[in-house]
């Protein structure tokens, strides 16, 4: 176990898990990657595919917002979380997926999906 000051290691842990969704979601705002996006979920079945997308930006970069500053950080986790479960759900379905090589990458990109959950409930309890 990492021993040390403990507000210091809370800060380093939100920078690295801010750090990661304001990267991924910076880079979906791309005009290719929001068009990809809202063509999978279209294809997923995901009713509102364009609405939902956008929803789930907004919700991303409030939860990023509100814990950056501090402000209501309890809710900025919970959003992060919410956004989480819900594209893991649309985007990571690797049972469906026929080729082996492909499915195992989904398959992975789920099991980080539950690990950054992970960090999210530890964020939310030093939040409290």
């Amino acid at each position: 176990m990492i021993q040390g000051d403990a507000s210091l290691i809370d800060t380093i842990g939100r920078l690295l898990i801010l750090g990661f969704f304001l990267t991924a979601g910076t880079l979906n705002l791309a005009p290719a990657r929001v068009k990809d996006h809202v063509e999978r979920m279209a294809a997923f079945g995901v009713p509102f595919p364009a609405a939902a997308f956008w929803f789930g930006m907004a919700l991303q970069f409030t939860g990023i917002a509100l814990l950056a500053t501090g402000w209501h950080a309890e809710i900025g986790a919970w959003c992060l979380i919410v956004f989480t479960v819900v594209a893991n759900a649309i985007f990571h379905r690797f049972w469906t997926i026929p080729d082996p090589a492909r499915r195992n990458m989904v398959r992975l990109l789920l099991m980080n999906g539950v690990a950054i959950l992970g960090g999210l409930v530890l964020l939310l309890q030093n939040v409290r």
